[in-house]
């Protein structure tokens, strides 16, 4: 193929699973010898560090009012500002993306990096957008635009919308419209680079059970479900099981996550470990990985668990659903409190349970073979390619 310019825009680069995936892409990319830009909307910055040294990253900061000088109000992450909702597409991509050519414009999440890259003035470039989450829960998509019609129309500008499972293409089209633009490309993961950072010493920082369980995951409850995770462990531990859990992850619900560990006094078997650049010894270290969530587009640390062979247990939703094909690779169990309840009580009366997804964990492989992602994302490059 030949080698492109490409250009990715983001909202930030905080540890995330939507910010990982960049990461990967980006650098599969860049070894495979084309141009790589990332523009990102946040100055935080956490994840930089791991995009290789060819990648040209760039902060663009919110554009000021002329006459105060001070930012418009906006979202703390996903730079919901008021200029940026109020002024056309082709004026925001002139701001962010200026003069520069690409061959392919990526807007890797919803909301402004679709609205920027949805007023492309270069008639030559790939436009491909990605949809990561099930629109029909999440939130997020109308932000900087004043009607869904609008939204539509941006969507629809894309050469592809690509959907990281099919049950979130089936959301997209639910909430937004058919585009008819969309398809399903899988997330794509480096499966040897994550078995290799597994390697390292095992946690030193963790309380371990018999039966030690680990979430990793952003500290939003509301999508995540960690605070239904610590009130059903702390019930089985009332009730004599020998469990232990470990949170990974940061976010806007740290305080209330702890404050939901010190009110069941469940120091002693949970901890809230804060982010961490490297989760993967504390994943591979563990029983059982767990989803809680509410809902989702894919879960990366599903699909992480099972590369590095431990077992997951998830609720019923979008991503993980595909993922375990529909229970036969991992557990899975309704999206309530009583269901995430009785699926762990089960595992914690019979262990065993947990040889057989080990097994089934490994069987599952390879469905995440890099090669064949690869080639499904770059014929999106050539299908659309413009000359």
């Amino acid at each position: 193929m030949q080698k492109k310019k490409i250009l990715f825009i983001v909202p930030s680069l905080v540890i995330g699973g939507m910010e990982k995936m960049l990461v990967a892409l980006a650098n599969s990319q860049c070894r495979a010898g084309h141009k790589v830009t990332v523009i990102t909307l946040n100055k935080k910055n956490d994840m930089g560090y791991m995009l290789d040294s060819g990648i040209r990253l760039i902060y663009k900061k919110p554009k000021t009012h002329r006459a105060s000088k001070i930012p418009y109000i906006r979202h703390k992450l996903y730079d919901d500002g008021m200029w940026e909702t109020r002024t056309t597409p082709e004026k925001l991509y002139r701001y962010y993306v200026g003069d520069k050519k690409f061959d392919v414009e990526i807007a890797f999440f919803r909301g402004l990096p679709i609205k920027i890259i949805s007023g492309s003035t270069n008639k030559k470039a790939v436009k491909l957008a990605w949809v990561h989450n099930d629109f029909r829960k999440a939130r997020g998509y109308k932000n900087n635009f004043r009607s869904m019609q609008q939204v539509f129309d941006a969507y629809a500008s894309f050469d592809s919308v690509v959907c990281v499972s099919d049950q979130a293409r089936k959301g997209f089209i639910k909430t937004i419209g058919d585009t008819g633009n969309t398809t399903t490309v899988y997330n794509m993961l480096p499966v040897e680079e994550i078995k290799e950072m597994a390697k390292e010493d095992a946690p030193l920082d963790i309380q371990r059970a018999i039966l030690h369980l680990v979430i990793v995951a952003r500290l939003e409850d509301k999508a995540k479900g960690q605070l239904r995770l610590i009130e059903t462990v702390s019930r089985l531990h009332n009730e004599g099981a020998d469990i232990s859990l470990a949170i990974i992850g940061g976010g806007a619900d740290y305080d209330a996550i702890r404050k939901r560990i010190l009110d069941n006094n469940a120091s002693d078997f949970i901890d809230l470990l804060g982010e961490k650049r490297n989760p993967y010894p504390y994943i591979k270290n563990a029983d059982l990985l767990i989803c809680a969530s509410y809902y989702e587009g894919y879960n990366l640390t599903v699909a992480e668990a099972l590369i590095l062979g431990v077992p997951v247990l998830s609720t019923k939703c979008t991503g993980p659903n595909e993922i375990l094909d529909n229970g036969k690779y991992g557990m899975i169990v309704n999206n309530d409190e009583s269901a995430l309840y009785n699926g762990l009580k089960n595992v914690a009366d019979d262990p065993q349970i947990l040889d057989y997804y080990r097994a089934k964990a490994l069987e599952r492989q390879s469905f995440f073979d890099e090669s064949k992602l690869l080639k499904q994302i770059t014929a999106l490059f050539e299908r659309n390619d413009r000359t």
